[in-house]
Parts: structure tokens; C-alpha cells; sequence
């Protein structure tokens, strides 16, 4: 084993491999079919996908050239499928459809820039419901599938919607809506209607479940349609609830009451679903997330009795789908070993029947992550994890020259989970140490550590970085005088907030696409959150202080740490001139990409090796 110093080890993990990484966005069975099919969509080294898995014909294209997913928000809800009939977003092109087995795919919305998501079939498969929205109004439109017609608006007057589904019988509808100022974890509500199946008129419509006391999200008809089930947070508790409403006498029952885990996530994305019925109407399948761990569990209703699928090396678990047909069990999933990858789950086994990535990376390369808390100044635990440099050809006495990353990310409700992740790997591989900080606001460790951050960001997450890093140094896991903080979005948004008001807390500072500035922000950023800070900081006009404060555009006189800034051209989350204008105002050692053609997220391969290349220079100068 070769002596060398932390951060020079060589390593076989090359930015090619960390280029490569995508992500799934959505996974269905097909439903009322003799052949059990399953459908999934991602995106993968730029480019993205929608494809077909059978036991016959394995992994096909669905989409050929057609663009694939959903563009509201930060996408999601990017297809559905109902006994062959297949409709998905695809960008700029509108809703389009095909069917199983042939290859032509039909325009059904016209090229507009429209954005579109969750298409919903009805069971007839005469209609698909969706969600679209010009940047300013959101609705539910309502597309004839049998004949050409153009869409026709159907539910409107809130400002978001998210998660349409139709009842078996094509009798009932019912989706999530809510409005600003808040998001919809805070106060999404659970609506219902009656559809005349022959015209699609809608009627008696009402809501079932939700608003701020308790917001509900995910709804779903049982097979038989005589129940609506969705998750509620209890408000009387720090978790959710799954709750089964009776359509005929309005009674509800607790199928699945939170105890120290959560049912859903924060809903940025439209396509989220954690939850499914199996075809008897007697048993749920449905995911337990419990911090930085998620585990599926399958509860009989008849009996109230439960049983946890064991899935060893496994502990992220997204994007969950029942089959109608057999009742296996469809689900994306990833661990410290495993990039993400779906897993079909029946009563005998478990198979990977798609993988994001070969699954053949050496385990004597891969750095294991160890779990770690700290106090808050308030006295409350903060959760985080760190991996170790690995290399088995290479070592290093003592802690000198050991500097670490203090990753901080973005959301702010976001959050860290244990899943093999290629740019930690690229790092640890070449010798530097990597904390995840999951700070009061992430998501996963119930209501209280979530909305914690209400108010406070800005100051939670900076105190929690800069003790995570000072929780390094005293258990001798790195040295605290050589650490770099990294984030992106919200994340970087505390990497400037640290350097700009504790300069000497960090070696150096990694912002990918930071705010820098609160003010501008809270009026220039997309529909989503354009009043998420009324929250996070305060209401304007009143909290001005308090934005003025804690934006680092205001501060960069007392940078003193190099910094290296990294932004999309056309994000349209955060501005470009929040980057380009803090790399114009520091005046210490700055590096700073601008990258053609990115948004909120890089995803072309050349940006991210040019990012990895440039990081990776920038720590060797500065570290």
C-alpha cells in the first residue's frame, strides 16, 4: 500500500462514472392486462427516458425521439398507462400518447409552451386528465383520448394541483390542490368529485380531507372504488397518517398511524406516490421512511395485521406500485452499494429487473457512511453522516493533510439518505473525508425538525454546518483546519450565508447555483416557491431586516475563504445573476462556471466533468 497524502491518492472512479448517473422520475404497472407490463421514466446522462419491462420481452423504448416528463414545477407525473393505452408529457411537445406494442406516437395537445404532468386515463380510456400550467395559472384540462379535440379546462381556482386519479368505475375524481403563500406539505387539501363518465362533466365537487391543520396529499379509489384512501399529518402528533374514507357513509378508519416514521415526502415533484392498493381491496403496500432509512411494509386490512419486507442492502425506497395481476410489488431502489435500481417484489423473491447502472462497481472502493448527531445550540439533535477517504491502494498516517467536505443540501426541506452516490465516491476515493448534514428543516425526522426551520433560515442551517464540521475535528475524523463546505440551491445558499458571516469557519466554499440574494429571490423564481421565504424568513415588508441580514450579496466584504461558484445558464429556480453577481462582488480567490444550456440541476456530461475537473483543481490550490 502506497503512502500518499489525503486528497492525492489516484483513484479508478473517473468523472465518466459520475457523468453517467441519472435518476427514475416515475414507475407503474399496466393495469387490466394478461401480460404483466411495467413502465418506468428517468433520465440518464442527459438524456431522458420511458420504457417497458416485461418477463417476455425485458427492458424496450417507449418514447423513441419523443422527449419524456413532466414540466410543472420541478416535474414528475410523467406518464400513466391503463391496458396498453399510454399517455406521457414530453416537454415542449405537449401530451402525446401511444400504445403498447406499436410504434406511433400521437401529438395530443399541440406543440405550446404550455408545461403538462400526471396524466391520468380514465377507465374507459375516452379521457386523460392533467396537470398544466403557463407559469402563472395552474388547472386540471381534460383531453378526449377516442377523438381529436383540443383540451378543455376542468378544475381550476387554486393555485396548484398534483396527483389526479379517476375511481374504477370512471365515476368519481379526485386529486390534491392547494394554495399560496404555502407549500404543499404545509396545507395541500384532498378534493372530490362526481364525473359523468359519458360527457366528463363534473359535479358535487368537495373536500375530503386537508388544509393547513392537517395537509393531506396522495390520493388513491380502492379496487372496488367504494374507499378513498390518502395521507393526512395528524395534528395532534409529529407524523401522518394513511386514512381509508368510506364513500357511501363518509366514516373513516386509520389504516396506518405514524409512529416515529413518515409516509411522504415533501411534495416538490408531481410524481411522488408511496403508497399502493393490491387488487384484492383487502391489503396496502406502503413505505415507512424513518430518517435516512426507508423500509416496505404490507398491511392486511382485514386482520390489522402487518409484515416488513426484508430487502438487505437496500435502505431508500421510492416510487412504489402494486400489480393489479400478480400483486408484485414494484419499487426504486437504492443503498450504500447500490445505485438506484427497481426491484420486483413478490411473495417468493425479489429481482432487479432495471438498473440505472451496472451494478458491478468493487466494494473495497466504496466508502461506507457512519452515522453521527450533535446538540443544537436549542439543545435539539441534529442527524447527520459521514464517509471516510477509502482506497485499498493507498494510506496516510495521522489526520494530517485529511480535509473533509461538509455537504449541505438543498430544499431547504430536502434531505440526505444512505444511497451510493458517485461524486461522494469520486472524492473519497482520492482521499478527502464527506459529511451529509440533514439540519433542523430536513425532512424524514417528523413535523417539529421539519418546520423548525420556519423562520430560521438562514441560522439553522448555518449553525448546524458549522457544528457538523466541529463535530469532525473533535472525534478525530478529519482536520477541522482544512474543510470545504459544499451545497447547492438552498445549499449553497448556506455555504455563502457561512462564509459571508463566519469567514473563518471553512478552508474554502463550493456554491452550485446558491441564492445569494432573498430579496430578489422572493420576487423573481418560479410559481412554486415564489413565497416560500414568507415562511422561511418572514413576511415582506416586515422581516426586510431580517432578508437584508441573512442574504450574502450584502456581505461579501467579509469573504474571506476561496470560493468557486458554479451556475445554469437558463435555470430558472435561481437566477443566474445570484451567481454572477456574487463572483463580480467577492474579492478574494474566485472561481466561477457558467454552464450553456443547464438549469436547476446539471445533467449534461460534460458540465458535470468540467464541474468535477474544476473542484477538483480548486481543492488541490486552496486546501
Amino acid at each position: 500500500m502506497i503512502q500518499l497524502p489525503f486528497g492525492l491518492w489516484k483513484s479508478p472512479i473517473q468523472e465518466d462514472f459520475v457523468a453517467r448517473r441519472g435518476r427514475l422520475s416515475g414507475l407503474k404497472w399496466d393495469s387490466a392486462v394478461s401480460e404483466e407490463r411495467l413502465l418506468l421514466s428517468g433520465s440518464k446522462e442527459g438524456q431522458t427516458f420511458l420504457l417497458e419491462w416485461s418477463a417476455k420481452n425485458n427492458i424496450r423504448d417507449i418514447n423513441g425521439n419523443f422527449p419524456v416528463g413532466g414540466t410543472v414545477g420541478y416535474g414528475g407525473g410523467d406518464f400513466d398507462v391503463s391496458n396498453g393505452t399510454i399517455v406521457f408529457s414530453a416537454g415542449k411537445k405537449g401530451l402525446c400518447a401511444r400504445t403498447s406494442g406499436r410504434s406511433f406516437i400521437k401529438e395530443l395537445s399541440g406543440r405550446n409552451p404550455i408545461a403538462t404532468a400526471s396524466p391520468a386515463i380514465s377507465p374507459d380510456r375516452r379521457f386523460a386528465a392533467f396537470v398544466s400550467s403557463d407559469g402563472e395559472n395552474d388547472q386540471i384540462a381534460l383531453i378526449r383520448l377516442d377523438e381529436y379535440a383540443w383540451p378543455q379546462l376542468w378544475i381550476h381556482g387554486a393555485d396548484f394541483y398534483l396527483q389526479p386519479v379517476w375511481s374504477p368505475r370512471g365515476n368519481r375524481f379526485a386529486w390534491v390542490e392547494w394554495d399560496h403563500p404555502a407549500m404543499a406539505w404545509e396545507a395541500s387539501r384532498v378534493m372530490l368529485a362526481d364525473v359523468d363518465p359519458e360527457s366528463g362533466t363534473l359535479s358535487n365537487i368537495r373536500k375530503v380531507a386537508g388544509d393547513s391543520d392537517a395537509p393531506a396529499s396522495q390520493p388513491l379509489f380502492s379496487p372496488d372504488g367504494s374507499k378513498l384512501s390518502f395521507i393526512r399529518g395528524n395534528n395532534e402528533s409529529d407524523w401522518e397518517d394513511l386514512v381509508l374514507l368510506d364513500l357511501a357513509d363518509g366514516s373513516e378508519q386509520v389504516a396506518v398511524h405514524g409512529q416515529n416514521f413518515a409516509l411522504s415526502v415533501p411534495a416538490f415533484s408531481q410524481g411522488d406516490h408511496t403508497y399502493d392498493w393490491f387488487a384484492d381491496g383487502r391489503r396496502l403496500a406502503y413505505i415507512k421512511i424513518c430518517g435516512t432509512n426507508s423500509t416496505l411494509s404490507i398491511l392486511d386490512l382485514a386482520d390489522n395485521s402487518e409484515h416488513e419486507r426484508n430487502l438487505p442492502g437496500y435502505t431508500n425506497l421510492e416510487l412504489l406500485s402494486v400489480s393489479k395481476i400478480s400483486g408484485a410489488i414494484a419499487v426504486a431502489a437504492s443503498g450504500p452499494h447500490h445505485s438506484q435500481q427497481v426491484l420486483r417484489i413478490s411473495e417468493q423473491d425479489v429481482s432487479v429487473v432495471f438498473r440505472l447502472d451496472p451494478d458491478d462497481f468493487p466494494l473495497d472502493w466504496i466508502s461506507m457512511p457512519l452515522p453521527l448527531s450533535w446538540q443544537a445550540a436549542n439543545d435539539a439533535t441534529v442527524h447527520g453522516f459521514y464517509y471516510p477517504p477509502v482506497n485499498p491502494n493507498f494510506t496516510w498516517s495521522g489526520l494530517l493533510f485529511l480535509s473533509a467536505f461538509v455537504h449541505v443540501h438543498g430544499g431547504p426541506t430536502g434531505k440526505a439518505d444512505f444511497r451510493l452516490n458517485p461524486e461522494i465516491q469520486y472524492f473519497t476515493s482520492r482521499g478527502y473525508g464527506w459529511l451529509e448534514v440533514n439540519y433542523r428543516g430536513s425532512h424524514g425526522y417528523g413535523r417539529t425538525y421539519l418546520n423548525s426551520l420556519n423562520g430560521h433560515w438562514g441560522e439553522y442551517d448555518v449553525e448546524d454546518a458549522i457544528r457538523g464540521a466541529d463535530i469532525l475535528g473533535k472525534m478525530g475524523l478529519a482536520d477541522r483546519s482544512r474543510m470545504v463546505i459544499i451545497g447547492s440551491s438552498a445549499g449553497g445558499f448556506t455555504v455563502l450565508n457561512v462564509l459571508s458571516r463566519f469567514p473563518d469557519a471553512f478552508k474554502a466554499g463550493v456554491s452550485l447555483y446558491g441564492i445569494s440574494n432573498l430579496l430578489d429571490l422572493a420576487v423573481d423564481t418560479h410559481k412554486l416557491e415564489l413565497h416560500y421565504t414568507d415562511g422561511l424568513v418572514g413576511m415582506l415588508p416586515a422581516a426586510y431586516d431580517r432578508y437584508i441580514a441573512r442574504s450574502p450579496i450584502y456581505h461579501t466584504d467579509k469573504i474571506k475563504a476561496p470560493l468557486a461558484l458554479f451556475q445554469g445558464e437558463i435555470d430558472p429556480v435561481v437566477p443566474p445573476a445570484q451567481s454572477s453577481t456574487m463572483a463580480e462582488k467577492v474579492k478574494g480567490p474566485v472561481v466561477f462556471r457558467l454552464y450553456p444550456g443547464e438549469g436547476h440541476g446539471f445533467r449534461k456530461p460534460e458540465t458535470i466533468k468540467d464541474y468535477l475537473q474544476t473542484v477538483s483543481r480548486f481543492l488541490l490550490d486552496n486546501l
